[in-house]
């Protein structure tokens, strides 16, 4: 995709970090942007800055990790908007050092909900639309972390190796196919992800 004009992008974990500057990027190229992040205020800020570069914006608080909140951010976002071009699976959770021992299953629940069911959610809900576009991406958030195993570090890249392969299955379901399908893994960034 060459041009991000006339392109409706979705972004999520839009509040903060990646997500946002990903936002701030869309929108200085053209892009319509629709937003979603459980953190109000940080989504709000996000929306505001991307506005003032007279870009058009729809937003919704939502949680990723909860099916019935994605499928209502992708009906809203096509009502609104009439189309989705791009997505950009962003949203993502920490739990800092933990050996599995030490990490609950409730972490456990709570980091796949957020970093691998969030991305299935998420690409499974948008992709009948964008495969009737004339050209269309997905973006997936992964991590170095998905890409080799580190000590107390389990709960993360056990979500983050699981986008890869996701992707990357994806990728070769979708060849013959206008979307592109691509896994990006980003190394250490002073985000919020590392202070929460």
């Amino acid at each position: 995709m060459k041009s991000f004009q006339k392109k409706v992008a979705v972004v999520t974990g839009a509040g903060s970090g990646i997500g946002r500057a990903l936002s701030l990027q869309l929108a200085k190229e053209g892009a319509t942007l629709a937003l979603t992040d459980i953190n109000t205020e940080g989504l709000k800020e996000t929306v505001g800055i991307c506005e003032s570069f007279g870009t058009k914006v729809f937003s919704k608080v939502s949680n990723v990790a909860k099916i019935d909140e994605v499928k209502s951010f992708v009906s809203d976002v096509l009502a609104e908007l009439g189309q989705v071009d791009l997505i950009f699976n962003n949203a993502g959770i920490a739990l800092g050092k933990k050996t599995l021992l030490e990490s609950s299953y409730e972490e456990w629940e709570r980091i796949m909900g957020v970093n691998l069911w969030g991305v299935i959610y998420g690409t499974k809900e948008f992709l009948p639309h964008l495969l009737t576009r004339p050209e269309a991406v997905i973006v997936n958030i992964s991590s170095v972390f998905g890409l080799a195993g580190i000590p107390e570090q389990t709960p993360y890249c056990t979500t983050k190796f699981a986008v890869r392969g996701f992707t990357e299955s994806l990728r070769g379901e979708l060849e013959n196919t206008k979307v592109e399908v691509y896994c990006v893994h980003p190394g250490g960034i002073n985000t919020n992800i590392a202070e929460d």
